[in-house]
């Protein structure tokens, strides 16, 4: 892990980005495994043939749209907040039993250093609010960061620029002081509409060659990597 620090960066010329805006599931938490498996028994249990592929494309997404989709109903159908409630009492179950476990290697010390150096860090996740926090509780790095914002945080949700807007907001800092970090297509959308630098990591949903078609300014495969591509600064091309 480098040991650069802002200062470095600004003698090597390079953009300082003093906020750093996390997805969740996918980018810190190795959760798209357990979300794919529980939304596949919710939707068996529920008589309907689940589809691995078309349940995996829904990671990080809004949960309500997701059951819409994947039951071919409207968002308001009694089925949908069935398949909501069922979903919100297995994973919460499962993100108890794992907790820090669930961590991608490196994420916790990667976060205390960025915080170390002076990065200002927030989360920004298609959760709701209060998933999100629980989550980064039990997880034990809620005290990494300074702003969360959920999908019910803001107007529009993912890809909109909204929820990274809210953050940066809420860190004290420009758009372009911060940089975005996700693994999913709709978090580099995010980051871009919002005129942030954006690092994408291809240890999620997402593929290396997604993410640079997305128009992500970099992508990383550890998050290791994320740390030091921060500390280096993201260059986004004239």
């Amino acid at each position: 892990m480098t040991t650069l620090d802002s200062d470095d960066t600004a003698r090597r010329g390079g953009p300082v980005q003093r906020g750093v805006i996390f997805d969740l599931d996918g980018t810190l938490a190795d959760t798209a495994g357990a979300i794919t498996a529980i939304t596949a028994g919710i939707l068996t249990d529920m008589g309907r043939e689940p589809d691995e592929a078309a349940i995996r494309a829904t990671v990080g997404k809004p949960l309500d749209q997701n059951f819409a989709y994947l039951l071919g109903l409207p968002l308001d159908a009694e089925q949908v907040g069935e398949a909501m409630g069922l979903y919100r009492r297995r994973f919460g179950d499962h993100v108890r039993s794992e907790g820090r476990r669930l961590l991608f290697p490196g994420v916790a010390p990667g976060l205390l250093h960025l915080r170390e150096v002076g990065r200002k860090l927030g989360v920004a996740t298609s959760k709701v609010h209060a998933a999100a926090v629980k989550t980064v509780q039990i997880t034990g790095i809620d005290d990494m960061f300074a702003a969360i914002a959920g999908h019910d945080s803001v107007a529009r949700g993912k890809p909109h620029p909204d929820m990274a807007l809210y953050v940066a907001d809420r860190l004290g800092l420009a758009p372009e002081e911060c940089v975005v970090v996700g693994d999913g297509l709709a978090d580099i959308e995010m980051g871009l509409a919002a005129g942030m630098a954006t690092i994408g990591v291809s240890y999620g949903v997402a593929t290396a060659e997604e993410l640079v078609a997305a128009g992500a300014h970099t992508v990383v495969d550890s998050f290791c990597a994320v740390v030091d591509a921060v500390l280096a600064g993201v260059v986004i091309a004239a």
